[in-house]
């Protein structure tokens, strides 16, 4: 998730901001991107690697160790979290520019 993490402060440019607040911003961002991702990569697991994510997720793994098990099984799941984070930047940016900020 480190490189997903870099891909959020890259995006965002969470490097022209606080640190303490770059953090913040990036928990938040990466709750919204991981969303996404699972919507897109779930339903290309197998019945038994989605059976291993329902497990992971009763148990309460904490992300870092989902997000490893599904980079693992997911074809191309970097490339689905890098699109996710591009799309929420975008949809951000629209919004920002609508607010006049």
């Amino acid at each position: 998730m480190e490189a997903s993490k870099q891909t959020l402060v890259d995006l965002f440019e969470l490097d022209k901001v606080a640190p303490e607040k770059a953090v913040e911003m990036a928990g938040r961002l990466s709750k919204l991107v991981f969303q996404a991702v699972l919507v897109r990569a779930l339903p290309l697991l197998s019945e038994p690697d989605l059976a291993e994510y329902e497990k992971m997720v009763d148990a309460k793994e904490n992300g870092e160790i989902i997000f490893k098990f599904l980079g693992e099984k997911v074809p191309d799941f970097q490339k689905i979290v890098e699109e996710e984070a591009e799309l929420l930047r975008k949809e951000l940016a629209r919004e920002f520019e609508k607010a006049g900020v």
